[in-house]
C-alpha cells in the first residue's frame, strides 16, 4: 500500500488522517487501523547569496499507527519525489522564473540525497522488528551558496510516498 502526500513548500506538510478504532482491532497499515503520515516543511528563511557556506535547514517525516497504543508499525519506506524540477541532482526552487538550487539528503553529512531509490538517490526505511509505533525522519536541507538571484519568496512542491 502506498500513502502520497503533496503540499507546495520546500518540503511538505500533509497528514492523512482516519477515525481511530478500538485497541486490538486491527494490525498498523490496514483499512482499521491505517499508518498517518505527517511531514514539516524545510524552511530555510533568509538567504544571503554573498555567504561562502550553504544555507541549511531541516524537516521531518513523522509515521504512525492510528491507535498509537495497540498497534507496532509495519515495515515501510518513505520515498521524496524529485519536486517541480523532475530532477535529483539538483532540485530548484522557485520564484517566478528564477531558480534557486537546494537539495534534500538522508544524514547531517549531506552526503545522500534523499529520492525515490534511483541512483543517486536512497530512500528512508523502517523495519518492523524495532517494535515502534512511531517513528520520525529527518528530512537535512542544503541551499547552495552563491546563488545571485532575483529576490523574494521561493519554494519547491515535494511528494511523499510511504510505502508498506
Amino acid at each position: 500500500m502506498k500513502i502520497d502526500a503533496h503540499t507546495r513548500g520546500c518540503l511538505l506538510g500533509l497528514a492523512l488522517l482516519a477515525a481511530p478504532t478500538p485497541a486490538g482491532a486491527a494490525a498498523c497499515g490496514t483499512g482499521l487501523n491505517p499508518i498517518l503520515m505527517l511531514a514539516t516543511g524545510v524552511a530555510f528563511g533568509l538567504y544571503s547569496p554573498g555567504a561562502a557556506a550553504a544555507t541549511s535547514s531541516n524537516g521531518t517525516v513523522t509515521v504512525t499507527c492510528t491507535v498509537v497504543l495497540a498497534s507496532t508499525l509495519p515495515s515501510f519506506t518513505i520515498a521524496l519525489s524529485a519536486g517541480t524540477n523532475g530532477t535529483f541532482g539538483q532540485r530548484k526552487m522557485a520564484f517566478g522564473t528564477a531558480r534557486l538550487n537546494y537539495n534534500l539528503y538522508t544524514t547531517a553529512a549531506y552526503s545522500t540525497i534523499w529520492g525515490d531509490g534511483t541512483t543517486p538517490t536512497a530512500t528512508q526505511a523502517y523495519a518492523a522488528s524495532s517494535g515502534l509505533s512511531l517513528t520520525t525522519f529527518t528530512a537535512y536541507g542544503s541551499l547552495a551558496p552563491r546563488q545571485f538571484t532575483t529576490p523574494g519568496f521561493y519554494t519547491d512542491g515535494i511528494t511523499v510516498t510511504v510505502t508498506y
